[in-house]
């Protein structure tokens, strides 16, 4: 056991590495973001609290299980880095394309009546999204209202895209695009969609670096990056306000969220699957795929579905003390995947994902490149509480609501999106002008 972290920091490290070069091969930051965020929140997270910088998640009172050890922690380790490596494997090897350069010209040329749709798309579903944002307060008890401000996300994206590509020439124009991406951040920063913040934060930094070659790109990400941890450390701080949506709360503790940050407190993917590995299968039977089929069952209201099943171990073992009050703890990715079938689970569902992610990611390049700079940013975004875990059919609506806008702006304007033919041929280390 003492050579175990050791070994698993070398493999997790090799990992990084590998992503580093694949990304300046590539253009393509997945691996790098897989690797990166696994390393956080599982080695680093482990050296933490042995360290003394931090302490683990408590179990006993709010959960009603045994308190998470050092062992414990450790021993969960391998399959996590089991997991990475399938996944970031399963990923590079079916991911045959280099990520394009993106020359942003040629929107201008859009019809007006086109940038209008965008600017009223972005209008209207920001009347929208406050509308449900208020109405969540009194419907308490409905996912759709509470998840329907995640629309902006993708009127953020595709509106800062649409700057970019020169498609917004007036001030009213830049003026909305400023509101909105504003009220899209302000409305994913809290203590529980801190996570949805990076993403956003992220995503919208992948979308404005499509124009650049890889290390142009790594310094503008590198950007984005510092922001959203130093963002992501704040918003941990709310947890110690009596007030969660206290969103002044942050700036109150700022010393005290640098010390979270330093302890991977809010990055506790690992405490959370020590705790699946206390459930499966000791408490429960392991799932057999029944989590990603609760991400097709999850939107069926419960007035039309009064006997719906509740989702996740912690609702249905009942483990949840409410007087204790509530406690954000993920299991990461990997830990759903050993909730499915254990090592298994974690090979089976690591090879489907790195293939999917791959697939989606060569179709995205085949796209138009407005549409493309805007889906690869959502991508990035959507992958970060992906990667975190937890409740796969929350994490997918997340999905599903965030890239609602922009499917209906690339559908409502497939004619005029169209790729050119015969495709331009883009590389990541030589720009080619794509022209609308």
């Amino acid at each position: 056991m003492d050579t175990l972290f050791p070994l698993i920091t070398l493999i997790q490290t090799a990992l990084l590495a590998f992503a580093v070069i694949w990304f300046f091969r590539r253009n393509d930051e997945t691996p790098l973001l897989i690797a990166g965020l696994t390393m956080f929140f599982s080695s680093y997270r482990y050296f933490a609290v042995t360290q003394g910088w931090g302490e683990w998640v408590e179990t006993v009172h709010t959960f009603g299980l045994p308190p998470i050890t050092d062992e414990d922690a450790l021993e969960v380790l391998p399959y996590i880095a089991f997991g990475e490596s399938v996944l970031m494997a399963a990923y590079c090897a079916t991911m045959r394309r280099e990520l394009p350069v993106v020359v942003p010209e040629g929107l201008r040329s859009l019809p007006t009546q086109t940038v209008s749709s965008l600017l009223m798309l972005g209008i209207v579903f920001f009347f929208l999204s406050e509308y449900a944002r208020s109405a969540a307060f009194v419907v308490s008890n409905s996912s759709y209202f509470f998840l329907f401000p995640l629309t902006l996300i993708g009127v953020a994206t595709l509106l800062v895209a649409a700057w970019r590509f020169g498609a917004l020439e007036t001030p009213f124009q830049k003026a909305v695009c400023i509101i909105i991406v504003a009220s899209a951040a302000y409305n994913n920063f809290d203590a529980f969609l801190r996570f949805q913040f990076v993403g956003l934060t992220i995503g919208i930094a992948v979308a404005l670096s499509v124009f650049y070659p890889p290390r142009k790109r790594a310094a503008v990400l590198a950007l984005g990056a510092v922001f959203a941890i130093y963002a992501f450390s704040l918003g941990g701080a709310m947890r110690v306000s009596e007030n969660l949506r206290d969103k002044t709360a942050a700036f109150q503790h700022t010393d005290s969220s640098w010390d979270r940050l330093l302890a991977g407190e809010d990055a506790n993917m690992l405490d959370g699957f020590v705790i699946v590995r206390f459930v499966y299968p000791e408490l429960m039977d392991f799932t057999l795929g029944m989590e990603h089929l609760e991400i097709l069952i999850r939107p069926i209201p419960r007035t039309l579905w009064p006997d719906k099943p509740v989702g996740g171990y912690v609702n249905k073992l009942g483990l949840r003390d409410e007087s204790q009050g509530t406690l954000g703890i993920s299991q990461s990715i990997y830990g759903s995947f050993y909730g499915e079938g254990g090592v298994v689970g974690i090979a089976v569902f690591a090879v489907i994902y790195g293939w999917a992610l791959a697939a989606l990611t060569q179709w995205v390049v085949g796209l138009h490149p407005f549409v493309y700079t805007v889906l690869r940013g959502l991508f990035v975004a959507w992958l970060i509480p992906l990667l975190r875990g937890g409740d796969l059919p929350g994490i997918y609506a997340w999905l599903g609501m965030s890239s609602l806008t922009v499917l209906v702006f690339a559908w409502s304007n497939r004619r005029l999106l169209k790729k050119p033919d015969p495709p331009a041929v883009l590389s990541p280390t030589r720009p080619v002008s794509v022209h609308i």
